[in-house]
């Protein structure tokens, strides 16, 4: 048996006997020293927390008790909303109800079954049984039920694989059971039948019954961490398994007869990797509200977060709208038209390269190029208002979205990693004077230029051991781009340079072509659509990869046009290479010209040219000292 076996059946047992402690006390009717003994189950969840190896590979984030509280509050609102068709925003609202409205509600609360299906130590159980009594005590409807709390338990569940966290989510509940008066112990063993029936040891992705649950509320787990065993059975019923918070989202469709309000990932939201997912689970729910989240809530988690209100599709679509946490309305996505963009996903289909991700977008229902059936996108964007929005939809519909496509493309690869690039850092200490410059992404590149730091032979090497098949990405003409950030920086070299997997090398044999496309990667219009318009980061860095460059909205000039931008690039190449990478006054005035170019080639206003420049000096210090 492993350690970590062990540990685990060791801090059950630990568990167990703190529990059989309680209850000799209460047996001896000692309620007050069982109270103080209950009362320090806080120590008992911080060790279980800290010593709770398994949180990452189980992808498990305990919620702030903020956020649980906003959590359960806006999606308890929802619901007696919809029952009542009011419209309640606070407790302060309930004021303006008659008294028929008010008993109603209190009628209503006492039979609303609320379950947290991935439910940890409990945090969102006990918070529900405080925000649902504290409810009723603001409804002031008389008599006020001696027996309260009781109902209250009653109609909470909550279901967790951890038997650990399973028995603290109960020890919280009956500590807060007991809370105004430790004498409600001699209820202790009635409680414990309830939580015992009623909060479970269970897998509620395989094991729960449908339609059961009025309202659901949680934090899921997050991650590829589903068992084999787990993913053929939801493969069957047709629910997403590669992310398992997914696999919550829809599965809870089909628990719940309510209201859903969880906090999840945004990570479905955009990716092209979750397109299928996307449109199965909106073609099941109707989306409500949205509340997006930074990356501070949880610093150790590699995706930021928001939280998502949701029901069952029933009819036509509702009005999506989406807040920054935790009032401030961004955008109204009316009857959730979320996206006109469409992409094919033939495999057959000459312009699709499934190894690269690579697919045909249109706005077309059947694909140009081969004729079969599209999918729509329905990309949400969550950072932009409609201003935002309606920029990057005209940068979109204004480029070709399939220009850097991988049949006129076919050259694009990321630079050395593993052995390729332990060999090149060897080589680096053998020889400060070779023919090949050597390239950090943090260090040496910017917009237009590099820093020639170092050197090392590049004929030392194998082509063997290299990217590509002679060597030929480090090579003459190319165009190398830094893809480490939510948005491109580019420039155009011929010069023999190798470099770390930060940064991609696109070769083309028209070298005009190349510089155009440098230019573009780095004006204002390309920055703004990156931020906005494929990125729903607030804090968190998502490197650009290569199916979100092949996809950027390049548009199609004339070939006298390319010669005049490729000329400006030329003279921003030389400035900065005159000035070893400082901004000079003649730097900033070209790059000013250029991007004026490219704003004119798009058909972007005066005013909005000012709004995107502004938006983008939040996020980027080059254009910030640019302009």
């Amino acid at each position: 048996m492993s350690f970590e076996k062990i540990s685990e059946k060791r801090k059950v047992q630990n568990l167990r006997n703190f529990i059989q402690k309680i209850e000799s006390l209460i047996s001896e009717k000692k309620y007050e020293h069982a109270s103080r003994l209950i009362s320090k189950i806080k120590e008992k969840e911080a060790i279980f927390l800290k010593d709770y190896d398994n949180r990452k590979k189980h992808g498990v984030y305990y919620t702030d008790s903020k956020l649980t509280k906003f959590i359960i509050q806006k999606t308890l609102f929802k619901f007696i909303n919809y029952k009542f068709s009011i419209d309640l925003v606070s407790l302060k609202d309930l004021s303006n109800l008659t008294f028929e409205e008010k008993n109603n509600i209190k009628e209503i609360l006492l039979k609303t079954s609320i379950c947290d299906p991935a439910c940890g130590s409990g945090n969102f159980l006990t918070k529900v049984a405080k925000i649902v009594l504290n409810f009723i005590k603001e409804l002031k409807i008389e008599p006020f039920p001696k027996d309260i709390k009781n109902l209250i338990l009653k109609n909470i569940h909550g279901f967790d694989i951890n038997p650990i966290a399973v028995s603290l989510s109960r020890i919280k509940l009956i500590r807060w059971f007991i809370e105004e008066n430790h004498a409600n112990l001699k209820h202790y063993y009635e409680i414990k039948k309830i939580l015992n029936k009623k909060i479970q040891i269970k897998n509620s992705l395989i094991d729960v019954d449908a339609d059961r649950f009025d309202i659901i509320i949680g934090n899921p787990p997050y991650g590829n961490i589903l068992t084999k065993s787990e993913k053929r059975i939801l493969k069957k019923k047709n629910i997403y398994y590669k992310d398992a918070y997914c696999a919550f989202l829809l599965r809870s469709l089909e628990i719940c007869k309510g209201i859903v309000g969880f906090l999840v990932p945004k990570s479905f939201l955009l990716r092209q990797s979750y397109i299928d997912f996307r449109n199965k689970f909106l073609s099941r729910s109707n989306l409500l509200e949205l509340y997006n989240i930074g990356s501070n809530e949880f610093k150790h988690a590699t995706n930021e977060v928001q939280i998502l209100i949701f029901g069952k599709k029933e009819g036509d679509n509702e009005d999506l709208k989406v807040y920054n946490f935790p009032n401030e309305e961004i955008i109204n996505y009316r009857k959730q038209n979320f996206d006109d963009l469409r992409v094919c996903i033939n495999s057959k289909c000459n312009w699709n390269n499934l190894a690269k991700r690579f697919f045909l977008y249109t706005y077309k229902e059947k694909c140009p190029m081969c004729s079969s059936n599209t999918l729509p996108l329905n990309r949400i964007r969550i950072k932009c208002n409609q201003e935002i929005f309606d920029i990057f939809t005209q940068i979109e519909k204004s480029g070709d979205l399939n220009y850097l496509n991988i049949n006129k493309f076919p050259q694009l690869i990321r630079g050395e990693e593993a052995n390729g690039l332990k060999r090149v850092k060897e080589a680096l200490k053998k020889n400060n004077g070779g023919s090949c410059y050597y390239l950090d992404a943090k260090y040496d590149f910017q917009y237009f230029y590099f820093n020639k730091s170092q050197t090392f032979n590049l004929e030392s090497i194998s082509a063997d051991i290299l990217k590509g098949s002679s060597k030929e990405y480090y090579k003459g003409p190319k165009l190398l781009i830094k893809h480490n950030n939510i948005y491109p920086e580019a420039l155009y070299t011929e010069e023999n340079t190798c470099f770390t997997s930060s940064i991609y090398s696109l070769l083309h044999k028209n070298r005009t072509e190349l510089k155009y496309l440098c230019a573009l990667l780095n004006s204002a219009v390309i920055h703004f659509y990156c931020i906005f318009a494929i990125n729903n980061q607030n804090d968190t860095t998502i490197n650009l990869n290569q199916y979100m460059i092949r996809h950027l909205p390049i548009i199609r000039i004339s070939d006298s046009k390319k010669e005049e931008i490729a000329e400006l690039v030329d003279l921003l190449t030389k400035e900065f290479k005159n000035s070893n990478g400082d901004l000079t006054k003649a730097i900033k005035e070209k790059t000013i010209i250029l991007n004026d170019i490219l704003f004119n080639i798009y058909n972007i206003g005066n005013d909005k040219q000012r709004y995107m420049i502004k938006e983008i000096k939040k996020y980027n210090p080059f254009f910030k000292t640019i302009f």
